[in-house]
């Protein structure tokens, strides 16, 4: 690794750091409490008044992603300070509640989150900072490992040099990113194998996030202007 892509991790690591103790200009908790974030939060489901609703359950869940502990035991904590701090009465430090909150938010929800903050960030953007006055935006495909249930198992099969049931569950994903600001403007998710899983095919679900005179930079596996 060169010195640049050291500094470079370096610099990401104090921002992290800065957004994870409210010390960053970037407000996570601004950025939730948006008009648009609050709008997405309020119609993904119906809830009653629980410890952990839609905001607050998202709100921990980007913070315990950030976090070096990626614990749901440390998110919890977390929550429970906060409210000391700020002369609450506090919840249970138990983290099932939380636990059961994440598994309500609709996929579709935390997908529209990324989306409608991606872009407006990069709408948002300073013209001195387009090429050519232009958004300038990547796309690339990575793998990721899914927790080993029956159902990610149906749905994402393991990798074929793996014996059956030796293996986690395998997803391929392709993302759409804008480097005018380094946000996700577009992701498609699907298995590793398989008719209509490669990344060209992943990329046709979310061509819409590509406008007329946008540059699109790719790697050698996106040869081809189709």
């Amino acid at each position: 690794m060169n010195s640049n892509q050291n500094c470079a991790l370096a610099q990401i690591g104090r921002y992290r750091k800065n957004i994870l103790n409210g010390q960053s200009e970037l407000s996570l908790t601004d950025i939730i409490n948006s008009a648009p974030c609050q709008k997405i939060l309020s119609e993904c489901r119906e809830f009653r008044d629980r410890i952990y609703p839609p905001v607050k359950t998202i709100f921990l869940f980007v913070k315990q992603v950030l976090n070096p502990d990626k614990s749901c035991k440390k998110a919890v904590a977390g929550a429970v300070i906060d409210q000391i701090s700020a002369g609450l009465s506090t919840n249970s430090n138990n983290t099932g509640p939380y636990c059961k909150a994440r598994k309500r938010l609709p996929e579709s929800a935390v997908k529209s989150l990324v989306k409608t903050t991606g872009s407006l960030a990069m709408k948002q953007a300073k013209s001195g900072w387009k090429i050519y006055g232009r958004q300038a935006k990547i796309v690339d495909g990575t793998m990721s490992l899914m927790p080993d249930t029956a159902e990610n198992q149906k749905q994402f099969p393991q990798h074929g040099n793996q014996k059956k049931g030796l293996g986690f569950p395998l997803a391929r994903l392709v993302v759409v990113m804008s480097l005018t600001v380094g946000t996700i403007l577009d992701y498609a998710i699907g298995a590793n194998k398989g008719k209509g899983t490669g990344e060209h095919s992943l990329l046709r679900n979310i061509l819409d996030c590509i406008e007329a005179e946008d540059i699109v930079l790719g790697d050698c596996y996106y040869p081809s202007f189709f």
